[in-house]
């Protein structure tokens, strides 16, 4: 059955006329311009796809941390700084009274009586 088709359409297709130069031509010259366009548009395509990416993965990570990231890091940076400055000035005090025990014996026996050295 399947032959008997096959032979058929290929009786068909020896029936249709040649096409001629001038068909054919037509036909390459438009084949022609839809793959110059199906390559311009691969190309384009290509360029947006290139700087799509470079939004996602640069620009937008970095509106997103000047916008809503920057002022909670500046906020907790200050509190460290405040913090780092506070221990220095205990750690100064420190030895301040340490100056002041050994400049005063006596007060040096009152502060190991508080639990100094």
């Amino acid at each position: 059955m399947l032959l008997c088709c096959t032979l058929f359409y290929m009786n068909e297709q020896s029936k249709k006329p040649e096409p001629s130069l001038g068909e054919v031509y037509k036909l390459a010259k438009e084949n022609n311009r839809m793959l110059h366009a199906m390559r311009r548009d691969a190309f384009v395509g290509g360029i947006l796809k290139f700087v799509w990416w470079i939004a996602l993965f640069i620009i937008i990570p970095y509106v997103i941390y000047t916008m809503y990231l920057k002022p909670y890091l500046e906020n907790i940076q200050a509190a460290y700084q405040q913090l780092n400055d506070s221990a220095g000035t205990l750690s100064g005090a420190a030895k301040d009274v340490e100056n002041l025990k050994n400049q005063f014996p006596d007060f040096g026996s009152f502060f190991n009586q508080l639990g100094g050295n």
